[in-house]
């Protein structure tokens, strides 16, 4: 299944080895056993996610997908990883990524969305979560971690049974804060505001994001479905969201909304 989602989602590496502009250094010092344990860690929550859910195969759909995201990426502070993109079939409206680079959207959140300005904000938001290391900074995936190593070590070939135990809790605990218990409320906040960032800097409308909020808003706490069980509430993202546009600026520095493209290309990819 890990060979599968690198084969579909190949597409997204296109943009390996380009320069990309950082936002500001990554706090604290992560060394390249860090950066691979991460990696790995990642990967196994992404099969399990394309275990359980329906993926989206069109080409067309996951290669605009990947190109926006990739557009993004360009200005993240995480060269150090390639980023993959995947749609999964869902009347769920969500997004999420799991460290390492892997990021989903469902297939619910698109149909609601209008231009791509608003994918872009969505997509900035999930690689700002991964740029942060939110989940791996929440378990403590790091290479010095004694029980991390051992369970790292069971995947590519050794290690006791006792370390795939420890594994798999590790990784199920992960899947319980993308689906179920949820970051931390600042841990969503900051994301918000990173991927605002983002998705100025690579000339989309940073508005456009939480125009998407807004029009969601009452769809998803009707049905409360993920995103209301995972997110602080949208009202105060949506004031945040706002002030942090205007008091920076945000709003001359990208203006793209793309429209026409958005339209035919998500029509092309159902």
């Amino acid at each position: 299944v890990v060979i599968s989602v690198l084969l579909i989602v190949f597409v997204s590496s296109g943009y390996a080895g380009r320069k990309r502009v950082t936002l500001a250094p990554q706090e604290g010092i992560y060394t390249a056993e860090d950066i691979e344990k991460e990696i790995i860690f990642g990967r196994e929550m992404a099969a399990i996610i394309l275990a359980g859910k329906v993926l989206v195969t069109d080409p067309r759909l996951t290669r605009y997908v990947s190109l926006v995201g990739q557009s993004i990426v360009r200005h993240s502070n995480r060269s150090d990883i390639e980023f993959y993109f995947a749609v999964i079939d869902s009347p769920q409206i969500n997004a999420y990524a799991t460290p390492g680079g892997y990021i989903f959207v469902n297939t619910e959140a698109l149909n609601l969305m209008t231009n791509e300005a608003e994918l872009a904000g969505v997509l900035a938001h999930e690689i700002a979560h991964i740029s942060d290391r939110h989940i791996v900074k929440a378990l403590k995936i790091r290479a010095d971690d004694k029980s991390m190593t051992a369970m790292m070590g069971k995947i590519v070939g050794s290690g006791a049974e006792s370390a795939t135990v420890v594994f798999d809790q590790a990784v199920g605990e992960a899947m319980e804060i993308l689906f179920s218990k949820g970051l931390k409320i600042e841990d969503e906040f900051e994301a918000d505001k990173q991927g605002l960032f983002l998705s100025a800097l690579a000339g989309y409308a940073p508005s456009a994001y939480y125009d998407f909020l807004s029009r969601v808003q009452p769809v998803i706490e009707s049905k409360d479905g993920e995103l209301s069980k995972t997110h602080p509430s949208f009202s105060e993202r949506i004031s945040r969201l706002d002030k942090i546009t205007k008091n920076e600026g945000l709003q001359g520095l990208g203006r793209t909304l793309n429209k026409d493209r958005f339209e035919q290309s998500i029509q092309n990819g159902e």
